[in-house]
């Protein structure tokens, strides 16, 4: 059950998105949420010619500050805009600004919630609004609650899509899916696996793994379970590319990590679909 939602907010289109999904949520579970605005002080860190060569970075204090004060007006103006449309929403709410390293705050502040909502593209540098960062993958990665990832468009969820391959990773995230029921649980779900090796022993591995998913499913009260076995492809192009001919409205599935690296963060087939979705993601590591 849902009760407490955190919303990681950004100048960034998908998180006025973010926003409408958390207010969908809060209505449906009766939960509050919470607009979490962030000053990133690790951009403003001091790093001396001695120890970082002639490319470092270096701030003296007063620009430092400067560049802080810009960005607690650009939090601010996020939390106003944040408050006025959960006020008109009429959902119960709190606004709340930090200063850290980003991906800190956050993690720390999931630890109260149940679900943190965030756009895919937060960057939460707001004088650098153009600046990648791998925030949202340090969380999804760090973190151990279940983050909604959403795009840049809204959509009612009534098919989902849930990538299953018996991992820890998937595990837990169906785990987190059925226990919070975030969208209820009427809904249309198709329980999927890819496997490329076609021979028997295997497909009957995918197809058990697939029964036992649905079975605990619909001990849950999810009655609408459809299974069914991929292959021949990679994994991330043969689930976005069913994604799309069914029109699920959501994928949720297990964010594997390999490395620090900003593209591999997550595993291949994760970094696939969350670059390329359409729909939102729910995920946990």
């Amino acid at each position: 059950m849902i009760k407490r939602i955190l919303i990681a907010l950004d100048p960034d289109l998908d998180t006025k998105i973010a926003t409408m999904y958390g207010i969908t949520l809060a209505k449906k579970n009766s939960a509050s949420v919470t607009g979490l605005a962030l000053v990133d002080n690790e951009q403003f860190a001091v790093t001396s010619y001695e120890g970082g060569g002639m490319g470092s970075l270096y701030y003296p204090g007063n620009i430092q500050e400067h560049f802080a004060e810009t960005e607690r007006k650009e939090a601010n103006k996020l939390l106003a805009s944040f408050k006025k449309s959960v006020t008109t929403a009429k959902v119960d709410h709190t606004e709340v600004m930090e200063e850290g390293v980003s991906y800190q705050r956050i993690i720390e502040d999931m630890k109260y919630h149940d679900l943190l909502v965030i756009g895919r593209d937060s960057h939460f540098f707001y004088n650098r609004p153009k600046h990648d960062t791998d925030t949202m993958a340090k969380v999804v990665k760090k973190s151990s609650m279940p983050t909604l990832v959403v795009t840049k468009s809204y959509q009612k969820v009534e098919k989902v899509l849930i990538a299953y391959d018996e991992s820890m990773a998937s595990a837990r995230t169906l785990q987190w899916f059925v226990h919070l029921q975030p969208f209820g649980t009427d809904l249309e779900v198709e329980l999927v696996n890819v496997n490329n090796d076609n021979t028997k022993l295997s497909l009957q591995e995918s197809n058990l793994i697939l029964r036992l998913a649905e079975d605990y499913l619909k001990s849950h009260g999810f009655n609408q379970v459809n299974r069914i076995v991929l292959d021949n492809g990679s994994p991330g192009e043969l689930l976005h590319e069913h994604q799309k001919w069914m029109g699920a409205d959501l994928f949720v599935l297990g964010a594997h990590s390999m490395s620090a690296l900003k593209r591999l963060t997550f595993g291949s087939t994760t970094y696939y679909l969350v670059t390329k979705s359409d729909v939102p993601l729910f995920m946990c590591h």
